[in-house]
């Protein structure tokens, strides 16, 4: 058995990844799944690692476990919201998945050869502490020389007005507009999200969400990384192997567990 006792912990966004679960698939129908992965698994070789048992932390709807699985790894998945795990099921293949907060995983230690989590999922823990909670979390579930590898949105990235976005034309069922707002002390971006969906009857449907995400700096991530245990590891440039800079959308992380 995976699973074990969990703590519970809340989230402060206001229904992030509820109403949106039914439709997330089709909003992020264009991103490129199967080239994250293949980034994941040069990641892989670069550190002469093997896995064959993952976590898919933070899975959403399973998009990235899926192309995994379908790849011959074993994986799980582990996700705050609900609505969104119970998509992962549907997957082709589907992606065995729970409910459960990154930072009190309710899953036994040493299960894994590698935790992977993309898509800035952990850019929603908003506290120094939070993410420290689930850097140790990673930690416990990885086997000894397993890795972890994550990806985080920058300070310019949440600082800058690219989640200020909208699509209110033209002919998909999906409409939304998003408004972004930088608070540069905390370092948090708040982005209040419209949602409308016209099913095929032409009513519509509309929902609306607060998410909000942190920037942590990379002293922050390290810092977190050794306090958990972790004594290798390295940030990339993503999807490149160059060293993140102050111009840095998106930096990934990979940390061995030795």
């Amino acid at each position: 058995m995976l699973l074990r006792r969990q703590s519970q912990f809340t989230t402060p966004g206001r229904g992030e990844f509820e109403g949106v679960a039914d439709f997330y698939d089709h909003l992020m129908r264009g991103v490129p799944y199967d080239e994250w992965v293949d980034y994941v698994e040069a990641l892989l070789h670069r550190w002469e690692a093997r896995p064959e048992d993952v976590l898919d932390l933070a899975c959403g709807t399973g998009q990235v476990g899926a192309e995994m699985a379908r790849r011959g790894y074993h994986v799980w998945g582990a996700d705050l919201s609900e609505p969104m795990v119970r998509h992962c099921c549907r997957r082709d293949p589907p992606v065995p998945a729970i409910v459960s907060d990154a930072r009190a995983l309710g899953l036994r230690s040493q299960a894994f050869d590698l935790v992977v989590s993309l898509y800035d999922s952990l850019n929603y823990i908003l506290d120094l502490q939070g993410f420290q909670a689930a850097m140790q979390e990673a930690y416990r579930v990885l086997r000894p020389k397993g890795l972890l590898i994550f990806d985080l949105n920058t300070i310019r990235a949440l600082s800058t007005e690219m989640f200020s976005q909208s699509s209110l034309a033209g002919p998909d069922p999906l409409q939304y507009n998003w408004k972004a707002q930088w608070k540069a002390r905390e370092r948090i971006c708040r982005v209040d999200m419209w949602f409308a969906y016209r099913h095929p009857d032409g009513h519509f449907e509309e929902f609306e969400e607060t998410h909000y995400q942190r920037a942590y700096t990379g002293g922050e991530v390290t810092g977190a990384l050794r306090k958990a245990g972790f004594r290798s590891f390295k940030s990339y440039h993503a999807y490149r192997f160059t060293p993140v800079t102050p111009w840095s959308d998106r930096a990934y992380y990979v940390a061995r567990k030795e």
